[in-house]
């Protein structure tokens, strides 16, 4: 099937509002003053009082084992979905990477608890892939900049990414007695992610405009994502990928 006739079928009834960027390249910000706000509570508030010290505590009181392993049955639960929204990109090379590190962890690493899958070359994957990228790669534009309390920096495209993302692990989640265990798993990457970037945090801190150098850093890391890592170069100052997703 063409990608254009799989587009449509996704998109039938969706509604992306906005572009990216204006007419004439200027960032579409329309939300910025509620987007500050947000960001500053998410930032000041929430960061400092709360993702900080647990993320601190993760990673100087929690034996490395224990984050380790349990960073790893998280990741391992996102391998299915990177399975299918790769088959809906018709890339069923990479999906089937997905699919093979899944059962692998699952079945020889108990349950993902061990990461056996890399020690493949072939089976390395550096990231796990939403349907908001999958959504990208054909392109639909990301949108304009959102910033959601707790939930942080969205646009609709990846907004409606991850709503489908969340339907296609509904069923097992149920499963596996309902949606908390859910929130566990997205917990412990949340603050596995920010332990791993404590040390990243004052890049942003220098920045003239924080809440500017992390929008614009955000889209570049969806452009990144979208294309494998094939994006191009920027004269502009930009931040790493991990520090860009240290406060969730």
């Amino acid at each position: 099937m063409q990608k254009r006739a799989i587009l449509t079928a996704l998109l039938g009834a969706m509604v992306l509002t906005g572009c990216a960027t204006k007419s004439d390249g200027a960032r579409n910000d329309p939300m910025e003053g509620f987007n500050r706000t947000m960001w500053d509570f998410n930032y000041k508030v929430v960061d400092r009082y709360v993702l900080e010290p647990a993320a601190k505590g993760w990673r100087d009181y929690v034996p490395t084992p224990v984050t380790k392993g349990l960073t790893n049955v998280a990741n391992n639960l996102d391998e299915p979905v990177s399975f299918v929204n790769r088959l809906i990109e018709g890339e069923p090379k990479k999906a089937f990477v997905h699919f093979n590190r899944f059962w692998i962890n699952t079945v020889f690493g108990l349950g993902g608890l061990f990461d056996f899958a890399s020690a493949s070359k072939e089976l390395q994957v550096y990231e796990q892939r939403g349907f908001g990228e999958t959504l990208g790669s054909y392109g639909v534009d990301a949108g304009a900049y959102m910033v959601l309390p707790l939930y942080n920096a969205t646009t609709p495209r990846q907004l409606t990414g991850a709503i489908v993302d969340a339907a296609y692990m509904y069923p097992f989640w149920e499963w596996v007695s309902g949606n908390p265990l859910s929130l566990v798993k997205y917990g412990i990457q949340v603050i596995d992610t920010r332990a791993k970037n404590l040390d990243n945090a004052e890049l942003l801190n220098q920045a003239q405009d924080p809440y500017v150098t992390f929008r614009e850093a955000y889209y570049q890391n969806l452009d990144f994502k979208v294309n494998d890592g094939k994006v191009k170069e920027s004269s502009q100052k930009e931040l790493s990928d991990d520090v860009l997703k240290e406060i969730d």
